[in-house]
C-alpha cells in the first residue's frame, strides 16, 4: 500500500507539470516562475524516485510471499527483472522532472539565471515521455505480480482481472489521466494482499527417532 500512496501522491502533485506536455514553452515559463510550483514539483519528483525504490522492495516481498514451485520461480525471476527495468525508468523520469525545479531553486539562492526557457520545456516534456513509457513496463510488472498473487491465493480475483484492464488502458491510452487509476489500483492491491501464513512443522526430538529404530 505504501507504494500506491507514494506513487499516487507524486502523480497528483506533478499533474499540472505533466499536463503541460503539449503546451508551448511559454506555459513552462509561467509554471516555473512560481516558487510554489517549483517546490511542489521538486518534492513530487523526489516522491516519484522513492516510488521506484518501493517498487523493487514490493516485488521482493511478493517473491518471498508466493509459493515456490519451479514454474513460480521462473516467473518470480522474470518479475524481478521487470521490476528493475520499471524502477530504472521511473528514476530517470524523476531525475528529468526534478532538473528544472532543482536548478531553479539553486539559481534563486546563487542568482544564477539557470536553464533557458526552451530547454526547460524540452526537459520537462522528456521527463513526461519517459514516465509514460516506463509505466508500460510497470503495468506489465504488476500484471505478472497479480497473476502470481492470484495463483497463491494472496489476492482476490477482481484484483487480478482489473490488473489486466488497467495495464491495457495504459498501453492503449498513453495518457496522463490513466496514471491516476493505476495508482488507485496499486493501493487496492496492497490493501487486499493476504500474507501467506505458513505453518512450520515442529522439530522432532532425535532421541525419539533412535528409540523408534530400536
Amino acid at each position: 500500500m505504501c507504494l500506491g500512496v507514494v506513487y499516487l501522491t507524486a502523480i497528483v502533485s506533478l499533474g499540472p507539470l505533466l499536463g503541460s506536455t503539449a503546451d508551448s514553452s511559454t506555459a513552462f515559463v509561467d509554471h516555473f516562475a512560481r516558487d510554489a510550483n517549483v517546490r511542489l514539483d521538486l518534492v513530487a519528483s523526489l516522491l516519484l524516485a522513492a516510488a521506484s525504490v518501493l517498487l523493487v522492495w514490493t516485488v521482493v516481498l511478493i517473491r518471498h510471499a508466493v509459493e515456490v514451485t519451479p514454474e513460480a520461480r521462473r516467473r518470480c525471476d522474470f518479475l524481478g527483472a521487470l521490476s528493475v527495468v520499471s524502477a530504472s525508468g521511473l528514476l530517470v523520469a524523476a531525475g528529468l522532472l526534478a532538473t528544472v525545479p532543482l536548478t531553479t531553486s539553486i539559481g534563486n539562492v546563487t542568482d544564477d539565471p539557470g536553464i533557458e526557457s526552451p530547454v526547460q520545456a524540452g526537459i520537462a516534456q522528456a521527463g513526461t515521455v519517459v514516465l509514460l513509457m516506463s509505466m508500460l513496463v510497470v503495468g506489465a510488472t504488476f500484471v505478472l505480480a497479480a497473476r502470481l498473487g492470484r495463483a497463491s491465493g494472496s489476492i482476490p480475483r477482481w484484483i487480478a482481472v482489473t490488473a489486466w484492464i488497467v495495464a491495457v488502458a495504459l498501453i492503449l491510452g498513453m495518457s496522463i489521466a490513466l496514471l491516476f487509476p493505476f495508482g488507485a489500483w496499486l493501493i487496492a492491491f496492497g490493501l487486499t494482499w493476504k500474507a501467506d501464513e505458513r505453518v512450520t512443522p515442529p522439530r522432532q526430538d532425535p532421541s525419539l527417532d533412535s528409540a523408534n529404530v530400536r
